[in-house]
């Protein structure tokens, strides 16, 4: 028996002594590594800095893991990335192989880790990033990497990069990220203000301020010209869970729409709304007043979330009718939403029947989705309430 635990054991090292290798040898061949992390925009980010990578004739892979998980191959395709079980922080080793096989010079990765200490792990054993990317702190997750703003970007902190760079927008934690980022041998870097850096993206920089900034402030450490990397920002293919708007005509009237599904906490929703006119500004049309309705998607393994929008999103008393679709909310918490708003203006339908619900109700309207991305198409749902009778 000793024998067999013995040669189990030399096995496992010699594995784990492989797969070392073959990480070395992998990031050895990426001289550029970048890791972005943050609460929002993760995957905007990493598009953008991708795309302009491609602009500068510098071969790039990237990966994506918010709405949907994507592969941004050297070629300037996209793929799904296909998965055979639960995701995994170890894609991010397959990911540096890959890329290495593909001839790529630089690589691209979004953190997929929320646990503070997976987040580290990522980065140290991973990534090794050369640049790394915070690209905000916001209320999400809070179970995992903590109740308040202080917590969370502490959680965030992990993925500093030893002896590289650190970029970052102005934010009241940048104080104590550049302490951190000084004992790791690192160079922290404040993106400048977004306002000063949109101009000649076209008409979705008033979406992309803030992530065209920090995008702007990476290319720049990599050494591409200002004016490369914004045609390739240009260029950059929208991601999965990027706000979307429209206007569709149901049968009691116009809707205005707007996809907020990936905004997963009330500040970033809070920004989205001050760029929706029909939310911000509800006279149109003839001086009448259309109805707001928020439709919220729940999801039962993100219980937390639905709280906190309660508890700190003024969209929440503001809209004339409140949605709560998806799963069915916690008991407590549908109490506190009936509660605090006024009768009748609260009510939960399934997401099958949302389309008929918004057939019925959301004709004249501005209707905001938001919540959760996973299990609802936004953009489908409305064509679907369209072509109901």
């Amino acid at each position: 028996m000793p024998a067999i635990l013995t040669l189990c054991l030399l096995v496992l090292l010699a594995l784990g002594l492989a797969e070392r290798v073959a990480r070395d040898r992998a990031l050895a061949g990426l001289p550029i590594r970048i890791h972005v992390n943050g609460t929002r925009a993760k995957s905007t980010v990493t598009r953008l800095v991708w795309s302009a990578l491609l602009e500068a004739g510098i071969p790039a892979m990237a990966k994506t893991t918010g709405t949907a998980p994507r592969l941004l191959l050297p070629d300037g395709r996209e793929i799904p990335l296909g998965r055979r079980g639960p995701a995994n922080v170890r894609e991010q080793l397959a990911l540096a192989r890959h890329a290495r096989r593909l001839g790529a010079r630089a690589m691209v990765v979004e953190c997929m880790a929320i646990d503070p200490v997976l987040q580290h792990a990522t980065e140290r054993q991973m990534i090794r990033a050369t640049i790394g990317v915070i690209t905000n702190v916001r209320l999400d997750h809070t179970e995992t990497m903590g109740r308040d703003l202080e917590t969370i970007a502490l959680s965030l902190s992990n993925t500093i990069p030893e002896r590289g760079v650190l970029v970052v927008s102005t934010s009241p934690f940048v104080p104590h990220w550049r302490q951190r980022a000084f004992r790791l041998g690192t160079r922290l870097v404040v993106a400048d203000s977004p306002r000063d850096d949109v101009e000649g993206v076209g008409d979705r920089a008033r979406w992309l301020e803030e992530d065209i900034s920090l995008a702007l402030a990476v290319t720049r450490q990599v050494g591409i010209d200002d004016g490369v990397a914004r045609a390739g920002f240009a260029r950059a293919p929208r991601d999965p869970g990027q706000v979307r708007q429209g206007v569709d005509s149901l049968r009691r009237g116009e809707v205005r729409w707007l996809d907020a599904t990936a905004a997963n906490d009330p500040e970033s929703l809070a920004i989205l709304l001050e760029g929706f006119e029909p939310w911000r500004d509800p006279s149109r049309g003839r001086g009448t007043l259309p109805p707001r309705i928020l439709v919220y998607h729940h999801r039962e393994d993100r219980a937390p979330r639905l709280d906190g929008f309660a508890r700190r999103c003024d969209a929440f008393p503001a809209a004339d009718r409140l949605v709560v679709t998806g799963a069915r909310p916690p008991l407590s918490s549908w109490r506190r939403l009936v509660t605090e708003r006024a009768p009748g203006t609260t009510t939960f339908v399934t997401t099958g029947r949302l389309a008929e619900w918004l057939a019925k109700h959301a004709g004249g309207a501005a209707v905001v989705v938001c919540g959760n991305t996973r299990g609802l198409d936004v953009p489908r749902l409305i064509e679907e309430a369209a072509s109901r009778d």
